[in-house]
């Protein structure tokens, strides 16, 4: 299969990891370390990505039309600098890439979250905002593994 980036970019490629994981995208250090803790916490594997390009290198094999993904969810915010949250939403809806997908942002408004539902996330939290809430809804849609 042709590989398909979603963004012209020079990145290489994340190794993916061999056990069921999360993806969580936050540009603040100290929020996407405190998510990344809630969902270690009650047994995910989390992989913290700093911004959106980050976030798309670890989606490539998802991307590339990897049958069978390690990737259990991604967790994004929706300003990042460089790629945004929506921006990735809209690609991997474009692709057909089905991967649940849970928002957080700080500038939620009524057009955002319908733009999003569009795109088939599965949750969307608005800044500040209940990690523990954030983690049973991940919980209710993918299980732990």
């Amino acid at each position: 299969m042709a590989r398909v980036v979603l963004f012209p970019q020079n990145m290489s490629h994340a190794e993916p990891l061999r056990r069921p994981y999360l993806l969580v995208a936050e540009d603040d250090a100290d929020l996407r370390s405190l998510l990344a803790g809630a969902f270690e916490r009650v047994g995910y594997t989390v992989v913290e990505c700093a911004n959106g390009a980050e976030l798309v290198e670890h989606l490539q094999p998802a991307i590339d039309g990897a049958i069978e993904t390690d990737i259990l969810a991604v967790v994004t915010d929706v300003r990042m600098p460089g790629v945004t949250g929506i921006s990735i939403l809209e690609g991997l809806h474009q692709l057909g890439v089905k991967i649940p997908t849970f928002m957080i942002t700080a500038f939620g408004s009524p057009t955002l979250h319908r733009r999003a539902a569009q795109l088939g996330i599965v949750s969307s939290f608005d800044k500040p905002l209940d990690i523990e809430k954030l983690v049973g809804a991940v919980v209710d849609t993918v299980g732990i593994h």
